[in-house]
């Protein structure tokens, strides 16, 4: 068993917020996933951000505005957020800082026999 504790002092700073990367783990490269988690100060917003991974956004604290594409929803905490690849996508913390746990993968491509990329 692993854990990986959110960490203000671990975190990185990309896109505008703070970052923490599980691929920085021991055996983080056996996982068929990464993850991260996120912090976005209060009064904020990360960079615009698109990849071609699905990202699986968990608010865990704070209430985050996720604007994907020009739309957007509100997200207090306990609520998931799912990305498709492409999405265009800023998350913004109003009045509290907003703490994310996102795991993201590549989507199975038809020509790889239903492999999981990473």
């Amino acid at each position: 068993m692993q854990t990986f504790t959110l960490d203000d002092s671990q975190l990185i700073h990309e896109y505008g917020i703070g970052i923490g990367r599980w691929e920085h783990r021991p055996k983080a490269e056996q996982m068929p996933f990464d993850a991260m988690w996120c912090r976005v100060p209060a009064h904020s917003a990360s960079r615009q951000d698109q990849h071609p991974e699905v990202e699986l956004a968990v608010v865990v604290a704070g209430t985050a505005v996720f604007a994907v594409d020009g739309k957007e929803v509100t997200a207090p905490p306990g609520t998931a957020v799912l990305l498709s690849p492409g999405e265009r996508h800023v998350i913004t913390a109003a009045e509290e800082p907003v703490s994310i746990l996102s795991v993201y993968w590549l989507p199975r491509a038809a020509e790889d026999g239903g492999e999981t990329a990473r």
